[in-house]
């Protein structure tokens, strides 16, 4: 149990640190911060399934950077989610080309690339892969988001990494910035406010 809760905080922890574009469809029909975005598919990176909304991005498939986002709060969780899943698990051939089309310019992103060069990633533990269950929100506005993802682990242990987007270029864009909220947060029970996203996984 102890083992399964260390892996779990470990990939939990990968997962923060790189959240520590082509346009988007742009729209002010929801700003719902509850609503849950419509999921087209569900696609696996690296064993982990991240959600592919139909109307509210990714517009691009997962071999290339994630972009093309609504403008909208769904936009910016589906980018929280998919954005940080892809760097994540990016691999040491791919991952030079995954950080500038998802990640905003700024000395966040500049220190990221400087560790990541320095690292040799061989793959993912299946016992540390996380479930993602939903999500809610720290904060939003039309300019940046907190977006704080559920994550199921194998062991039935829960935990929150909180990501943080910002609206630039027409895009959501992970902030990778020092000043990001980057917190983990181990959680006993789902939050009752909880955007529940697992009924939609098929």
């Amino acid at each position: 149990m102890i083992r399964r809760l260390a892996r779990a905080a470990v990939l939990a922890a990968a997962l923060v640190v790189v959240s520590c574009g082509a346009n988007g469809t742009g729209g002010e029909e929801s700003l719902s911060l509850t609503d849950a975005p419509q999921i087209a598919r569900w696609t696996t990176i690296a064993g982990i399934k991240v959600p592919i909304g139909k109307t509210d991005g990714p517009s691009t498939g997962e071999w290339e950077p994630y972009q093309g986002f609504s403008h909208t709060p769904q936009g910016a969780a589906l980018a929280a989610i998919t954005q940080s899943v892809q760097l994540a698990t990016a691999s040491d051939k791919t991952w030079t080309k995954i950080l500038p089309g998802v990640a905003a310019p700024n000395e966040g992103r500049d220190l990221y690339a400087t560790n990541r060069a320095m690292l040799t990633i061989s793959g993912t533990d299946p016992e540390a892969v996380p479930e993602i269950v939903g999500y809610t929100f720290g904060d939003y506005s039309e300019s940046s988001a907190t977006v704080k993802v559920v994550q199921r682990f194998s062991d039935d242990s829960l935990a929150s990494s909180s990501t943080r987007v910002v609206w630039m270029d027409g895009d959501w864009r992970l902030d990778l910035s020092a000043e990001a909220d980057a917190a983990i947060t181990a959680l006993d029970a789902l939050p009752s406010e909880l955007v529940n996203l697992e009924e939609t996984r098929k």
